[in-house]
């Protein structure tokens, strides 16, 4: 398919260190049978094969074109790439994935039908390392509460109306993650129309090494409660129960901290002055807000593997709590309340090699949490359905 006032549509892909993929990413662009393309790679100084096979194919082909300079990072890539364009239409394709035989002509038809639409989406195969396809992603019509709820749009199907991009200034920057669906919100926010263009337009590649596969528990999930937070002052159910239950095994302290970190746990109680004697005596202090009572004490303890652990938990000077453990008990959850900010707990054992390793001070809404953690999925569930009240 050819079109007048050539190039029509351009194609973003920012790189890094993709040798392994860049190849089969460009073919699956310069394959396309529109014709009225050009394909920008914005590189970020890569030290694998990646420039070689760039500067292949911008001898090759006039469509083909790259710059590689230290970058701040892909969303910054991003923003660069769309400033080069010169098209009216601009996909954004990265560099480990790859458009199916006839995605441009169709997004293309899609925006020819349908002059009022701003942007266009189809589905997307989620394939592995080798190319073998692991499920199928498939789109619909998306509304803003559909966005609210989870990401329904898979981001190397869409195709956008550069207009648009610039009207909204791009993807923002301070995102390392989930600059896209970021950008989805603004879109259906600002009223522009977007659609679905009725078939499979790209291969998303999922990997261990991957952002998706790397990345997802440590960066995606404070970005999207963060983006969620900002754009429509609370987090949806099915956020909160994709990332809550699909790292079982990361364990209570991990999803705390990511809780604290995203201030859906805010004004936490602290430990201070931790410290262990040579007798294996522990103690700390807490300090809290005395507006957010301090509830609990959560700890992970190591040590008793194969035989029971005797605890002894003081206030001051006075005991307060005692408890065996076994190796199934951590973490343990210890009810706790505390006349002054900063009185000093002490804990000792029947065993001087047993170790804390990890301790927190918890709020009363924090200790609900820890409670309903230790249930497993039943518990988180109808924790998150409490504390949480739209899907």
């Amino acid at each position: 398919m050819k079109v007048k006032n050539s190039p029509t549509v351009s194609i973003i892909t920012p790189s890094y260190n993709q040798g392994k993929f860049i190849r089969e990413t460009i073919e699956s662009v310069l394959s396309q049978d529109f014709k009225d393309i050009e394909h920008i790679v914005v590189d970020g100084g890569s030290t694998d094969e990646t420039l070689s096979i760039l500067r292949e194919y911008s001898k090759r082909d006039a469509r083909f074109r790259f710059i590689s300079e230290k970058d701040n990072g892909q969303s910054h890539a991003i923003n660069k790439g769309f400033k080069m364009a010169k098209g009216q239409i601009i996909g954004w394709l990265n560099s480990d994935d790859t458009y199916l035989p006839g995605a441009i002509s169709n997004a293309f038809q899609m925006f020819n039908n349908r002059p009022d639409y701003s942007m266009v989406y189809g589905d997307a195969n989620i394939t592995d390392v080798n190319n073998q396809i692991i499920m199928r992603f498939k789109a619909r019509h998306v509304r803003l509460k559909d966005l609210f709820r989870k990401c329904p749009i898979s981001q190397p199907a869409v195709f956008m109306k550069k207009k648009m991009l610039e009207e909204l200034g791009g993807v923002d920057e301070k995102l390392d993650f989930c600059m896209d669906y970021e950008l989805w919100i603004r879109i259906a926010k600002k009223g522009y129309g977007m659609g679905r263009v009725p078939t499979i337009l790209a291969n998303s590649r999922y990997y261990p090494e991957s952002k998706s596969g790397s990345k997802y528990a440590e960066v995606g999930f404070p970005e999207i409660i963060s983006t969620s937070q900002r754009h429509f002052g609370t987090v949806s159910r099915s956020w909160m129960k994709i990332f809550l239950l699909s790292y079982p095994t990361k364990g209570f302290f991990w999803a705390l901290n990511l809780l604290r970190a995203t201030s859906i746990f805010s004004n936490s109680p602290a430990i201070t002055n931790f410290s262990k004697k040579k007798s294996g005596e522990y103690s700390f202090q807490v300090s809290n807000n005395p507006e957010i009572p301090f509830s609990a004490i959560v700890m992970d303890i190591s040590g008793h593997d194969n035989d029971e652990l005797n605890l002894n938990i003081y206030k001051k000077k006075d005991l307060f709590h005692t408890t065996i453990l076994n190796k199934d008990s951590a973490p343990l959850l210890i009810p706790i309340s505390l006349e002054n900010n900063g009185t000093k707990v002490s804990i000792t054992s029947n065993k001087k090699d047993f170790s804390i390793n990890n301790i927190a001070a918890l709020s009363l809404v924090e200790k609900t949490f820890a409670e309903a953690y230790k249930e497993g999925e039943p518990g988180i569930t109808r924790w998150i359905n409490q504390n949480f009240k739209f899907n």
